[in-house]
């Protein structure tokens, strides 16, 4: 019995060289090529999965980035805006019966400074030094009388410049003064305190 299961195995162990001695061994290196394909290609498929991986987060990244630069330059408009706006906000406008007052409150002189009531000019312009200046304003404008000057040249730190109206100064029609700033910056400004940047 021992005898016929070697025989056996040993039977088996001859076939198994015949085949290997019969195999076609062109096929066994094309396979070994096709198992290394394909470990080449879950390695790529890893690879472009990582690198899609990768880019999406470079993608977040530079979203967060454009966001915060948005941000940060919406910030920097609005501070150098305001900075802009610094000195035409010191500029004061109101109105009195017979005249419309620009008081200068900022710290640099504003020129060709304009006042239109409805659409038109003043009589006739003038500027003083302080507020309790009636007195000087009445002999500014009777210096001034016949000289149609309708605007100032200059308003300097701390003046006042006088504008003498035309309407009826029992009504207050659409007032708005115009002036440019120290940067060459246009702006206009209502009696009702909106304040722009004149369009250019």
């Amino acid at each position: 019995m021992i005898q016929e299961n070697a025989t056996s195995i040993c039977g088996r162990t001859g076939r198994l060289v015949d085949w290997i001695d019969k195999a076609d061994w062109g096929d066994v290196p094309t396979w070994v090529g096709g198992f290394f394909a394909a470990l080449a290609a879950a390695a790529a498929v890893w690879t472009l999965a990582s690198q899609r991986r990768q880019i999406g987060e470079q993608r977040d990244f530079i979203e967060q980035q454009s966001e915060l630069l948005a941000l940060e330059r919406h910030e920097l408009l609005a501070a150098a805006q305001g900075r802009r706006e610094e000195q035409a906000r010191k500029i004061e406008l109101d109105v009195t019966p017979p005249y419309v007052r620009v008081l200068n409150r900022s710290d640099d002189p504003i020129s060709d400074v304009r006042c239109l009531e409805d659409g038109q000019p003043p009589v006739r312009a003038a500027s003083s030094r302080s507020e309790g200046a009636e007195a000087a304003l009445s002999m500014v404008l009777e210096q001034l009388h016949g000289q149609e000057q309708e605007y100032l040249d200059t308003l300097g730190v701390g003046r006042i410049g006088w504008f003498q109206r035309r309407s009826d100064p029992s009504r207050t029609g659409a007032i708005e003064i115009s002036f440019t700033d120290a940067a060459g910056i246009r702006w206009t400004k209502t009696h009702l305190g909106e304040l722009r940047q004149a369009e250019e």
